[in-house]
């Protein structure tokens, strides 16, 4: 999901970093949108201590905290396709995480 991570809220700098938020069963990340990506935060979903999702004037939020840091990330995604995000992205944290064999 495409969309930005507030600095100005707790960051080392105002401003905010324009990138984009994915997620797979095993990892969510926030990487920057340039020719070549780079990988701002990540996190395993079942690492997540507690995930808010809201509202502001004119964009959605999801606050992802884990036990050791966390990011504000905002969004103009639709709203069907931020509530998909938010609700795939709970189903991932009550999963227990996949174990390699090999």
């Amino acid at each position: 999901m495409e969309g930005w991570q507030s600095l100005a809220a707790g960051g080392t700098r105002d401003g905010n970093i324009h990138g984009i938020l994915a997620l797979t069963d095993r990892r969510l990340c926030f990487y920057r949108k340039r020719l070549v990506g780079h990988v701002l935060w990540q996190a395993e979903p079942t690492a997540l201590a507690a995930v808010e999702a809201g509202t502001e004037v004119g964009f959605r939020v999801l606050r992802l905290v884990t036990a050791t840091d966390g990011i504000v990330f905002k969004t103009y995604a639709r709203k069907t396709d931020f509530d998909m995000f938010y609700t795939t992205l709970n189903a991932c944290r009550s999963e227990r995480p996949v174990q390699e064999v090999g």
